[in-house]
């Protein structure tokens, strides 16, 4: 019965990365790919070139800095509308549910240019409204033409996309919470946010570590977000993170050897940072059974 669910795992997942590892070891681009020159291996050079190019830790760095402020917020962001949901009537709940649902059922490839009319030098709604509000000095400000303010933009939308996941998990989380614990601690004196701490958080470790590892994961794999934005402004190299870096040499460069370089990288340190979440999961799951 497993059979053909590990058959199409194979074939989506286990043949492509053979043939990114393929490619990595090769002289591959363009002429190789339909000039018919014969493509030369060149072993471990490719990697040679990654790991000593400052792009390389350029892109990283980008990497982890968007990944820590995305999460964070998320995370942050998350905990606090679910256990808003917990104390909102019952439609409320039901209105605020319904949304969430349909903002993490529309794809980014969809999203993006409703994002982008929304946040458009001459005519978006945002700037419009920031302007009238005085929180702008011109209405034809362009969020992109600066890194700063355009990571700003990309990591809202991106915080916006993921919030519906880890409000919903973390909601149905805090619904299981004991309620003799809860009014155990009251009755002891405690306030709302020393039963948080001391009852609730402790209490959705577990799944507070999962929406956490996965949003990592997540985050650290956005594409889509970060390419159909970059090009509005200025600066686009500012936006590079390993995955955009990647595609940029494999299929503007037409270097397809180097960019699989990189790609295998990145699915290196992924792989890498996953285990070290993976395994924080799997203890935290098997303190909590042992206690």
């Amino acid at each position: 019965m497993v059979a053909p669910l590990i058959t199409v795992l194979a074939l989506v997942l286990l043949v492509p990365l053979v043939r990114l590892i393929m490619v990595s070891g090769q002289e591959y681009g363009l002429d190789q790919l339909i000039g018919g020159k014969p493509v030369r291996w060149v072993g471990l050079d490719n990697f040679v070139k990654v790991l000593t190019s400052q792009d390389f830790y350029d892109a990283l760095w980008r990497t982890v800095k968007f990944v820590v402020v995305s999460v964070a917020l998320t995370i942050g962001l998350g905990l606090a509308l679910a256990h808003l949901l917990a104390k909102v009537s019952a439609p409320v709940r039901v209105f605020l549910l319904l949304s969430l649902v349909t903002v993490w059922a529309m794809p980014p490839i969809i999203a993006m240019p409703i994002w982008r009319w929304l946040i458009d030098q001459r005519f978006g709604v945002l700037n419009y409204g920031l302007y009238k509000a005085g929180l702008l000095p011109t209405r034809t400000f362009n969020w992109f033409a600066e890194p700063f303010t355009g990571w700003m933009v990309i990591t809202a939308i991106v915080v916006w996309g993921a919030l519906p996941f880890v409000v919903i998990s973390l909601h149905a989380a805090m619904t299981a919470v004991s309620a003799d614990h809860v009014e155990a601690a009251r009755l002891d004196g405690a306030g709302a946010w020393r039963v948080f701490t001391a009852v609730t958080l402790p209490a959705i470790r577990s799944t507070l570590l999962i929406v956490t590892t996965l949003s990592i994961i997540w985050n650290y794999r956005v594409f889509a977000q970060i390419w159909l934005l970059r090009d509005i402004g200025a600066n686009k190299d500012s936006y590079y993170t390993l995955g955009i870096w990647s595609y940029v040499e494999s299929f503007s460069n037409k270097d397809f050897g180097y960019g699989a370089a990189i790609a295998l990288v990145s699915v290196v340190l992924l792989a890498a940072l996953s285990a070290v979440a993976v395994r924080h999961v799997l203890r935290s799951a098997a303190d909590e059974n042992g206690s």
